[in-house]
């Protein structure tokens, strides 16, 4: 698939901007902030309805009219694809001092408002950053993040079960420091136990499946952009409270009922914590290069390549689970790397229908410029195609 119309109001640093794309590598040019992260954010959120980076919708509104009556950003993309012709809208509307606007995002497939589970995927991409080195480095949280934001595009039912997780969470946690207080039953987990076990099950199989084909594209990635003298190993780690996890299970069922004698063992120290202590909300997926520890141990050259390894076997997962190329979002990434790292990259995004590269040192990727089929100068939130050598 391939984007070729994009269309962004009100959006960050964007008062109005329209750019037609090619097919091919798309190289977007400009100093730093003048607007080349927020255009490819734009995009990954049409994909996701998440932001890469902003920790609530309002950070996305322009701020020039955040406090206007009605505060809105939109962004609006034109989609072919195997599956047939995408039209997207998405809304998002900040805090606003009028009771019947409701802050949040709205979106419109083909002209038909959606649920965000249903317009999850209907755009397909993956995002590189300079932060994708946090994915190795980092805490959990974000190689959760990373699956989570990976798996949604492709599976609705993982992305619902996330949803309900996510309730269902909050209210057992809540229970918990009710029955903490003296003010509730232990006997009221029974059903809380039952429900979050059921929507982790989901979320757990789709996590191990993922992984057999991101460990083993890694892999491969991983060797090639070294020569060989590198090796990566991603192996799931489901937060099952101690119980043995290395036999992953075979299905939803197994794993539902793993993590409810998970949570039946824990019981006591839950109440005493005031939260859950088993679930994917505490799983974790563990790196290693060349056998040791990849956050301990290894030089943040080699975590660069690591995550770059990870985000090209996202790039692999995405295309074999839809039967279509997603999307390609490298955000000042390639500059970061030397000559026959780039070109690794490059050869390998050569066979996706597009990828959108953005770069503030164009002298550095000056091999790109002749390649590239559509090249654009962003500047203060306006985006012009250059058409020049």
């Amino acid at each position: 698939m391939f984007i070729f119309d994009l269309q962004l109001a009100n959006y960050r640093n964007y008062a109005r901007a329209s750019v037609r794309l090619d097919r091919g590598l798309n190289l977007f040019v400009g100093d730093n902030a003048q607007g080349k992260s927020n255009l490819l954010e734009a995009i990954y959120l049409l994909s996701t309805l998440r932001s890469s980076r902003a920790s609530s919708d309002a950070d996305l509104v322009r701020r020039d009219i955040l406090h206007t009556e009605f505060p809105v950003a939109r962004l609006s993309c034109e989609v072919e694809r195997s599956a047939g012709n995408l039209h997207l809208d998405l809304a998002i509307v900040g805090r606003t001092t009028d009771a019947s606007h409701r802050a949040g995002k709205r979106v419109r497939v083909n002209g038909v408002a959606r649920r965000a589970s249903e317009a999850v995927g209907q755009l397909a991409a993956v995002l590189f950053t300079t932060l994708d080195i946090e994915i190795v480095a980092g805490p959990p949280l974000l190689r959760r993040r990373y699956l989570d934001m990976m798996i949604s595009q492709v599976d609705r039912g993982y992305l619902r079960a996330m949803q309900r997780y996510a309730r269902v969470l909050q209210q057992r946690n809540s229970l918990l420091k009710r029955i903490q207080a003296r003010e509730a039953s232990s006997a009221e987990l029974g059903f809380w136990d039952q429900e979050l076990a059921h929507a982790g099950g989901v979320i757990m199989q789709a996590r191990g499946e993922a992984l057999g084909h991101l460990a083993l594209q890694a892999q491969l990635q991983m060797e090639r952009l070294s020569d060989g003298l590198e090796s990566i190993s991603l192996t799931y780690k489901p937060a099952l409270g101690g119980l043995d996890a290395e036999d992953c299970p075979i299905d939803e069922t197994e794993w539902s009922a793993r993590m409810q004698r998970a949570l039946a063992g824990l019981r006591q120290r839950e109440i005493g914590a005031g939260a859950t202590l088993a679930g994917p909300h505490r799983d974790d997926v563990t790196v290693e290069i060349n056998g040791m520890p990849a956050d301990s141990f290894a030089s943040r050259a080699q975590q660069r390549t690591a995550a770059l390894s990870m985000r090209l076997a996202e790039a692999s997962y995405l295309r074999r689970a839809l039967g279509d190329d997603p999307v390609v979002l490298l955000d000042d990434v390639l500059s970061e790397l030397d000559a026959r790292r780039r070109k690794g990259v490059l050869e390998f995004f050569d066979t996706f229908q597009q990828t959108i590269v953005t770069t503030a040192d164009p002298d550095r990727v000056r091999d790109m410029m002749t390649r590239a089929t559509g090249r654009f100068v962003v500047a203060g939130g306006t985006l012009t195609r250059f058409e020049g050598e």
